[in-house]
């Protein structure tokens, strides 16, 4: 499941970008955003959540998780 980025609540602060572990993030130059490009990669673990100051992101927990 993946891991989305709300465009319209992102101030592109770059946290998530910076901070994720596995590099599942890629920065769009032109929008000044990130985006999830690499989703199977994501571990879920919430570091993007928890350091994201507009709360932006939402992480969509596999069934396997609950």
């Amino acid at each position: 499941m993946p891991t989305k980025v709300d465009d319209n609540q992102c101030i592109g602060c770059k946290k998530c970008y910076n901070l994720c572990p596995l590099d599942v993030f890629t920065w769009q130059e032109e929008i000044k955003k990130p985006k999830v490009t690499y989703e199977e990669e994501c571990w879920h673990c919430g570091i993007c959540w928890m350091e994201c100051p507009k709360r932006a992101i939402d992480i969509i927990l596999p069934p396997s998780l609950w």
